[in-house]
């Protein structure tokens, strides 16, 4: 850690010290606050990345179910508010803007106005002290939230109770749905379905089908095909998508189309020249019309990015190609999701030939086209993926 993330970090200590030492709050029990009945509960994680945002959606389930005549409320990142839109688990979504110096006094006073009963600070991925005085600022009579080993117990001064974590060597084998439950099942709030959702808005439906009709054909392999991703380290080379997507079209003709969002561009332009399939490209199109229109694909294949959890969560049949990230760990849990992974972690060992296979398999076509993927070179490959 440098130097001024140190400095920072401490800073951060001791204005909660001084801060919390102002604040008094009665101590609550985990039995009290599950005897409690809430008529409604805020859950604040403002966080801004896409796939730990969809990784926390079954908390969000698990409160809905936990309370179902409740008004659920929760406070994200503006580029999350997108994919919690038309949520059904959801009754309001605030979204805030860190960059915005005027946003946090704008989206006190929306909370506030709600009168929420129960507000949950979430940290897993790290903690956050914005997330924490967000909560404390809501003005809901009980406050609950996890915290870090850095920052300790706040029950008493920021918090009613604070929330367990998983320990290290329990953390190194939980999936992060399972790491966002952990602190809310000492209260009662559980589920057993950590699978991710999104539902299009309607007019996302209405985009995605004129975009489908403009360009796939009828008879073809429908494909999406995400090749950008926010880590550099979880993009597999472009080039390498497109020798997927001709391999693909080899056995069967292929429609297809893009998905790039803003930073995508490079990529898409190295994948589109070294593509022999034409493609019309989705671009900068709002998250929910990128949703809808993978749902009707036959196929998403993609990197380990944000977008791949938004198809997951969509209900699309995808194959994402996973390089050092530990899929077990923070790939979503849905069977429509596949991965094409090498044994050593490597996003270099895994070669085009291996999820051509792992595609042809999913779309129905090996056992069509045996003897086409011998003479293209692609059978004999080994069972990782």
């Amino acid at each position: 850690m440098g130097l001024v993330k140190r400095m920072e970090r401490k800073g951060k200590g001791a204005l909660m010290r001084g801060i919390g030492g102002m604040l008094r709050v009665p101590r609550m029990s985990a039995e009290e606050v599950r005897a409690t009945r809430f008529e409604s509960v805020l859950l604040v994680r403002q966080h801004h990345q896409m796939g730990d945002m969809m990784l926390a959606i079954p908390a969000l389930r698990a409160i809905k179910e936990t309370y179902p005549a409740a008004r659920v409320g929760v406070v994200t990142s503006t580029i999350n508010g997108a994919v919690l839109k038309n949520h059904p688990y959801l009754d309001r979504v605030f979204t805030y803007d860190k960059r915005d110096p005027l946003a946090t006094p704008r989206l006190v006073r929306a909370i506030r106005r709600e009168r929420f009963q129960l507000a949950i600070a979430l940290h897993t991925v790290s903690f956050s002290f914005t997330t924490l005085m967000i909560a404390v600022l809501s003005g809901a009579r009980v406050r609950v939230g996890s915290t870090s080993p850095d920052v300790g117990d706040l029950a008493g001064s920021f918090l009613n109770l604070t929330l367990p974590l998983p320990s290290p060597a329990e953390l190194e084998t939980m999936n992060e749905a399972e790491h966002n439950l952990y602190p809310l099942r000492a209260i009662g709030i559980q589920t057993d379905d950590i699978s991710p959702l999104m539902v299009p808005a309607p007019e996302s439906e209405r985009w995605a089908e004129g975009f489908a009709a403009e360009c796939w054909t009828e008879g073809t392999v429908r494909l999406v095909v995400h090749p950008g991703a926010g880590k550099e380290e979880n993009i597999w080379p472009p080039e390498r998508f497109a020798q997927v997507v001709d391999g693909v079209a080899r056995l069967r003709p292929v429609s297809l189309a893009v998905v790039e969002g803003p930073r995508d561009a490079p990529a898409v332009a190295a994948f589109r020249a070294a593509c022999g399939v034409s493609a019309r490209v989705a671009r900068a199109r709002p998250i929910g019309d990128i949703a809808a229109l993978m749902q009707r694909a036959d196929l998403v294949v993609c990197n380990d990015t944000g977008v791949m959890h938004v198809a997951v969560a969509a209900g699309a049949r995808t194959l994402a190609v996973f390089g050092p990230t530990d899929p077990a760990r923070w790939a979503p849990r849905r069977d429509n999701l596949h991965v094409a992974r090498a044994a050593d972690g490597r996003l270099a060992s895994v070669t085009p030939e291996r999820v051509v296979r792992k595609a042809a398999v999913l779309l129905g076509l090996v056992a069509l086209a045996e003897d086409d993927l011998e003479r293209e070179g692609l059978v004999g490959l080994d069972g990782d993926l």
